[in-house]
């Protein structure tokens, strides 16, 4: 079966390009760059703080903020416009950073184009914290999803090791027999936290924001004791026959970005194991480009899922009932 791959036919817009080179000039990708920053930097931090909601969430949602196995949660819901979907989004930050304004951003952007609600699991960090604890908790929220909405009905998605999160998610479900969530939405998904895939250093060139040594430590520390090959940790590895039964995923990736190589590799394997997976390539775009919503690169990017959701439902309401 050949790849589905859809890449934008024009050249980066003008404010991608000025964002790009904005994001060379900070010291983000040095920081990647260095294992000794990262572990001066985090393990002997405070822990962090999640960014407050933005007042135009507010107006567009109403907010229920909860305690779910002791770890804050919330959900959103549109005030107007509901479409009866909910998605769950697990915010990136290679799991050892909080969530920040852009990712409130995002999830605005998503309510507005698709009127979906959406729980935010604000799951606990590394290195402090490890996958193990996260799944547990992340169970618990989608189980409480499923109490008012049909399992068809729900999308995973995040960004970064986010998105990472929300394939592991899907594979952990299905190996405790929880109902398969309907879609899977990735934006520029960290699917591999060994940084081992040969084909990184082509982008690593490019990228203007990320580092290898310093991500492949926090997926160390994610980890935990157990192995960064783990398909929870890293859903590359996941064997086929997991692969072949994840929802239909739609990836959003940039290709100035080092998880462009580990997107690939995945949609290979997806599409070997007989999955459904969509590849949408965006010439230039950085890591995460979605979360400056106003992008031309942006919009398509939202305008898509928008498209994909509806006409997954209206596919849905032609099934004959039974």
């Amino acid at each position: 079966m050949t790849p589905t791959n859809r890449t934008t036919p024009d050249r980066p817009s003008m404010p991608l390009r000025f964002a790009s080179a904005a994001l060379r000039l900070t010291p983000t990708k040095g920081h990647y760059n260095s294992v000794d920053w990262m572990r001066g930097q985090y393990l002997q931090r405070t822990y962090p703080s999640p960014a407050s909601l933005t007042r135009a969430l507010r107006r567009l949602c109403s907010v229920e903020d909860y305690l779910l196995d002791g770890v804050r949660t919330v959900t959103l819901r549109p005030r107007s416009g509901g479409s009866g979907r909910h998605i769950i989004y697990t915010h990136g930050g290679t799991y050892i950073n909080e969530l920040t304004t852009p990712h409130w951003w995002i999830i605005a952007a998503l309510i507005r184009s698709t009127g979906a609600t959406v729980t935010v699991p604000l799951y606990r960090l590394a290195p402090e914290h490890t996958f193990a604890e996260a799944y547990c908790y992340l169970t618990a929220v989608y189980e409480r999803v499923l109490e008012t909405t049909a399992s068809d009905d729900v999308c995973l998605a995040g960004d970064s090791a986010g998105a990472g999160l929300a394939v592991g998610q899907a594979l952990h479900f299905a190996a405790v027999d929880l109902p398969r969530p309907g879609q899977l939405v990735l934006f520029s998904p960290w699917l591999d936290v060994t940084g081992t895939n040969p084909d990184i250093p082509q982008y690593d060139r490019v990228d203007p924001m990320l580092g290898v040594p310093g991500a492949v430590e926090a997926g160390r520390w994610w980890a935990g004791e157990a192995d960064p090959r783990h398909p929870s940790v890293s859903p590359v590895f996941a064997p086929p026959t997991a692969l072949a039964e994840l929802p239909p995923t739609s990836i959003y990736q940039g290709t100035r970005d080092i998880c462009m190589a580990d997107a690939l590799a995945f949609q290979r394997k997806m599409i070997d194991a007989g999955g459904d997976v969509v590849l949408h390539r965006f010439a230039g775009a950085f890591h995460v480009f979605v979360g400056l919503p106003w992008l031309r690169e942006s919009r398509a990017v939202f305008a898509d899922i928008a498209e994909t959701m509806q006409a997954k439902r209206s596919l849905g309401e032609e099934k004959p009932q039974p």
